[in-house]
């Protein structure tokens, strides 16, 4: 347990940190091509460590999808998605982490059974330090950096985020990135 917390606890200043860089602009962003598929797995397997020992996190990742971004703010992203899927979600409910290329377009699909998103916060949940019900009702941790971060990373590998309601319930995150055919 507390080694779990100390990686939620390095997740926690990772947030803090590059929220910090990307605020005062001293943050570059570093390009370089690498594995996404490689890294959205290891990434789903570490969280799944956090969680219930029967399956929650499910990964369907087509394997030797390569993105050229930073590694380092892009493992923010995809570590933010997940593990606010989990959060919000029933206890060992099933969130499905779904990697896939269509054309020159890869998708990142983050869906989980939580408790929803009502479509007048959707337009608000990437504010700085906005969090998704009142302080009565949330009963998780967190900063209200994480999707702020997501949307600020993805702006500048100019890919774009959307959520959706999942059926019956819960939310979809859904990240594209354009590949332009490399």
């Amino acid at each position: 347990n507390a080694l779990k917390d100390i990686e939620r606890l390095d997740d926690l200043v990772e947030n803090m940190l590059i929220a910090t860089k990307i605020e005062n602009k001293s943050y570059t962003f570093p390009k370089e091509e690498f594995d996404f598929s490689d890294l959205v797995e290891r990434i789903a397997e570490r969280l799944q460590g956090h969680t219930c020992s029967t399956q929650t996190i499910r990964t369907e990742v087509e394997p030797g999808l390569y993105l050229t971004g930073d590694r380092f703010a892009l493992t923010s992203v995809v570590t933010n998605l997940i593990e606010n899927a989990v959060k919000y979600s029933p206890p060992c409910a099933e969130v499905v982490v779904n990697l896939s290329r269509n054309g020159n377009t890869i998708c990142l699909e983050v869906a989980d059974h939580g408790i929803g998103i009502t479509d007048d916060e959707k337009l608000r949940i990437f504010d700085k330090f906005y969090r998704v019900g009142s302080e009565d009702t949330r009963k998780t941790k967190g900063t209200g950096l994480g999707l702020y971060i997501v949307r600020q990373v993805l702006n500048n590998h100019q890919a774009h985020i959307k959520v959706k309601n999942n059926k019956p319930s819960g939310s979809i995150f859904e990240v594209t990135f354009n590949t332009h055919g490399s």
